[in-house]
């Protein structure tokens, strides 16, 4: 389910250009996203080692920021091998199974990020509209048992990406993260399965839950000084939330439908009168994953504006002291 880029057919005039576009834009989008991705996240480590080694606990928002945390560094530490091998003209020299494991990787980021940001979503919903469930929430393990079925569902969704069968060799160089024209059938039915189940039925749940959030955030509220902070978090949590989705999701769900729905046509038709649509749809192609895959440096943000103690981290270590009423 990759959409990198298509093998490329000389019937078509203009794919080198496709071919040395891509070999630009992933590894300066990969450097980029690593640098930003390693930077955020350590001061998120940072951060969260500071709750656990005062606290000795995570509260229910905070576990589940830290469940996002590991499943972005899992991507981010895979990025050297991505921004190696199209630095080395798209020669892979880490073996099939690493090839196999950087695809699973990604898609397990992608997704599981996904429902992690549906459960935070949910959680601040039901701190709002639910309160009295919200605090029975916070005595029991649920927020573990939710994180652990994202992990499992998810890492079960993507085995299949661990043993489908790629031809890695291409004129005599091994070959990794492109799209084998015999698989494009099988890619799409799996993306017209994945399309709605892991990006529209988030999106609508996400939606709903920040249609609420503002509506309760524009209501007038008699102790506003005392529930400002919650009020920040909660309005911040629907931007951001939002803002990952759309910017991040969005593109990448609708070109990768595309993408694979052209290399279907050519496929059985050939580029025909197509050739110019299907350059253009390759380059969209790779410009929405690089966006997809920047979803692991932009969660830290999120950390940094809805986490339970995150400002308050920062603020001791500029010297001053910050604190926050927020239901916990």
């Amino acid at each position: 389910m990759s959409v990198p880029g298509l093998r490329e057919n000389v019937s078509c005039s203009g794919l080198n250009d496709t071919v040395h576009f891509k070999r630009l834009v992933y590894p300066t989008a990969y450097i980029l996203i690593f640098v930003l991705g390693l930077v955020g996240h350590s001061l998120s480590i940072c951060v969260f080692f500071s709750q656990w080694r005062t606290q000795k606990s995570f509260t229910p928002v905070t576990l589940l920021m830290v469940n996002l945390l590991a499943s972005d560094l899992m991507l981010v530490c895979s990025l050297p091998l991505r921004i190696t091998y199209y630095m080395m003209n798209s020669q892979w020299l880490f073996g099939h199974v690493a090839c196999r494991l950087i695809l699973y990787v990604f898609y397990l980021n992608m997704y599981s990020s996904v429902y992690f940001l549906v459960a935070l979503n949910i959680l601040r919903y039901l701190a709002l509209a639910r309160p009295y469930l919200y605090i029975r929430i916070q005595t029991h393990y649920v927020t573990g048992i939710v994180c652990g079925l994202i992990w499992v569902l998810m890492g079960l969704a993507c085995c299949p990406l661990l043993f489908t069968k790629k031809k890695l060799q291409d004129e005599g160089s091994s070959r990794c993260l492109e799209l084998v024209t015999d698989s494009v059938d099988q890619l799409l039915l799996i993306n017209n399965v994945t399309f709605p189940v892991g990006f529209v039925v988030p999106l609508v749940v996400i939606i709903f839950c920040s249609v609420f959030v503002a509506k309760n955030l524009l209501r007038p509220s008699p102790a506003l000084g005392k529930t400002r902070p919650c009020r920040k978090k909660a309005c911040a949590l629907v931007i951001i939330s939002l803002g990952i989705f759309l910017v991040c999701f969005l593109p990448y769900h609708v070109v990768r439908t595309i993408f694979l729905s052209a290399e279907k046509h050519v496929k059985m038709n050939g580029y025909g009168d197509s050739c110019d649509f299907i350059l253009v749809v390759r380059k969209a192609a790779v410009v929405a994953h690089c966006l997809c895959t920047a979803n692991s440096c932009l969660d830290p943000i999120l950390f940094f504006f809805v986490g339970e103690n995150s400002r308050t981290f920062f603020a001791k270590l500029a010297g001053g002291r910050k604190s926050s009423a927020c239901a916990k």
